[in-house]
């Protein structure tokens, strides 16, 4: 008798173990890719989907699809939208322009997709990778700390003066001086260009300038900005500036969204004409600038990019504001200061959001 209960107990501890055993297995094993499914990762291996340099594809079975893209200076981009699946199409909402659903017929071979887009475009390649939490990471999202009305109502870049939000407004032929507190006009600087982009001089001096990018002109202005007296007007460069951003006295960067060039410019003062050091195709239309502590912070649509620029120009962070088109651009010595609309309301704010440096 004493034996058979020993060997019942020995049996049931070892159902036991190997129960735990399977169970800790399960539990620390990755998601088993779903073979002869469209549904999963998958790499773009040839051609592009939806958005340019589309790089990831996640086709979800809630009925959404994450597409990530990078170009090759590290510029990320991504879109997720509801789609429709069959065995032989996905119906992606909204991605086919202009509001339109995107219509793709695919086919599937093993670890191997390839879907046929309409219009005649390239059809696209893509291999299957094993599902990760990658889309999670790929851009970081900002949330909003404080907000209130841009007195201009329109899609210029923004400096800070160390008080102060600057901005240009048409309508008083002026740069208004915000109080971030409380979102007052604080004080103007009249001006008889069209500025769409502003910054100040990087220096201590008490004649530090303000540059200004005419709106149409390949040239922009410098003033001293105590005085307001004008100082200089630079070579000719692209036209339509939507950013400036001054690295140090003497220097700057230039975005020309007619060009979609971005400029080293380096100044001599009013003796003596300034020079162009560094000229980089972009291959997009660029929109406000801020350089700080050693980057240069760019935004395109609701994206800003943290970029270096030596040895040559990449994008090492990529940041979002959901739902909003971002036009300008600055940092308040503890935050940055965004000038951007909502895409579900007219009119432009200025925004303080969680970016540091």
């Amino acid at each position: 008798m004493k034996t058979t209960v020993t060997f019942l107990r020995t049996l049931f501890i070892l159902i036991m173990t190997v129960a735990i055993t399977s169970c800790n297995k399960d539990d620390n094993s990755p998601e088993p890719m779903q073979q002869n499914s469209v549904y999963g990762k998958w790499e773009v291996t040839s051609g592009e989907v939806a958005i340019n340099d589309s790089k990831f594809v996640y086709i979800n079975s809630d009925n959404t699809v994450i597409i990530l893209g990078e170009d090759a200076r590290g510029f990320r981009n991504d879109l997720k939208t509801n789609i429709t699946v069959t065995d032989s199409q996905i119906t992606m909402s909204g991605a086919g322009g202009q509001g339109t659903p995107l219509i793709i017929n695919y086919s599937l071979e093993a670890d191997k997709l390839i879907m046929n887009l309409p219009y005649n475009l390239p059809k696209v390649t893509l291999q299957r990778r094993a599902v990760d939490n990658d889309a999670d990471n790929w851009i970081t999202s900002l949330s909003i700390l404080d907000q209130g009305n841009a007195p201009w109502g329109r899609d210029n870049d923004i400096a800070f003066d160390g008080e102060y939000i600057l901005g240009y407004s048409s309508d008083d032929s002026s740069i208004l001086q915000i109080n971030p507190t409380n979102f007052s006009v604080a004080g103007s600087i009249p001006t008889t260009s069209y500025p769409r982009a502003l910054d100040i001089e990087k220096t201590d001096s008490p004649y530090r300038q303000l540059f200004q990018g005419d709106s149409g002109d390949e040239t922009f202005d410098s003033y001293i900005y105590s005085s307001n007296s004008k100082y200089y007007t630079s070579i000719p460069l692209g036209s339509w500036m939507k950013g400036i951003a001054s690295i140090e006295p003497g220097q700057l960067w230039i975005s020309s969204h007619n060009e979609e060039k971005l400029y080293r410019y380096k100044s001599n003062g009013a003796l003596s004409p300034g020079e162009i050091l560094q000229t980089i195709d972009l291959g997009f239309q660029p929109k406000g600038m801020d350089y700080r502590d050693g980057y240069l912070y760019m935004v395109k649509y609701d994206k800003i990019y943290k970029c270096t620029t030596s040895p040559d120009l990449r994008a090492v962070e990529t940041y979002s504001l959901k739902q909003h088109d971002i036009d300008g651009i600055t940092f308040d010595g503890n935050n940055f200061w965004l000038n951007a609309e909502s895409w579900e309301s007219d009119g432009y704010r200025l925004i303080k959001v969680d970016l540091t440096l």
